[in-house]
C-alpha cells in the first residue's frame, strides 16, 4: 500500500526501483521559497550498495514489510554461515557476503538477526559489540604507559585489532563490530 514519503521514518524499508532499500539517512531540505524535498541515503538490502536520492514529501512510495528473526551462528561451511533458529532448531545457510567486514569478529554461539522479505533472507545484522580473547599481542615497551601507544593484537577469530599497549595475550576485550575499534576490556 503506497504512502507519502514524509510518513516514512529513518530505518524503515521501502521498495524503490523494484528493490528493497533501507532509509539510512533522511534530511528535509528547504531552499528559500523553492519547494522542500528530502535528501535521502538509501542502502540496498540485497546488494549492500548505498544510493543518494531526492524525494518530494508528497511522493508515493511503498513500504516493505521486513521480518526480523534472531538466529545463533553455529559454524562456517566454506563460504556459507550455518545459523540455527533457537526456538525451532531449524538451520539455514547464508552466504558470508551478507555480513561483510564484521564477519571477522563472529564466533560460534553468537546471536545475529536476519532480515527477510517474503521468506527470502536479505541481510544479516551482527551484534554491535563482540567480546573476544586476545591470542597474540606483542609486549609493550617499558615506559609506554604515559602516552597512548597502540599495537596490533590478534584475537581468537584471527582478526587484527589495534589495542592499547597494556593489553596482553589471554585478556578478553570488547570490540565494536562495525569498524573493529577497541572499546575496552570485557567484564
Amino acid at each position: 500500500m503506497p504512502v507519502k514519503f514524509n510518513e516514512v521514518k529513518q530505518g524503515e524499508a521501502i521498495i524503490f526501483n523494484n528493490e528493497i532499500w533501507i532509509v539510512f539517512k533522511k534530511e528535509l531540505q528547504t531552499r528559500g521559497n523553492l519547494r522542500s524535498y528530502y535528501q535521502v541515503l538509501l542502502k540496498n538490502l540485497e546488494r549492500g550498495n548505498v544510493y543518494n536520492q531526492r524525494f518530494s514529501p508528497e511522493d508515493n512510495v511503498e513500504k516493505a514489510a521486513l521480518i526480523r528473526r534472531d538466529y545463533e551462528f553455529l559454524y562456517m561451511d566454506g563460504e556459507m554461515l550455518v545459523l540455527m533458529d533457537p526456538e525451532t532448531y531449524d538451520q539455514i545457510s547464508l552466504h558470508k557476503d551478507m555480513v561483510g567486514e564484521p564477519l571477522k569478529f563472529l564466533v560460534p554461539n553468537t546471536r545475529v538477526t536476519v532480515l527477510s522479505h517474503d521468506e527470502k533472507p536479505l541481510s544479516l545484522e551482527m551484534p554491535q559489540f563482540a567480546e573476544l580473547t586476545v591470542t597474540d599481542a606483542p609486549e609493550g615497551a617499558r615506559g609506554d604507559t604515559a602516552t597512548s601507544v597502540f599495537k596490533l593484537a590478534i584475537v581468537e577469530t584471527g582478526a587484527e585489532v589495534k589495542v592499547p599497549g597494556h593489553i596482553k595475550k589471554g585478556e578478553k576485550i570488547k570490540i565494536r563490530t562495525e569498524d573493529g575499534e577497541f572499546i575496552g576490556r570485557a567484564n
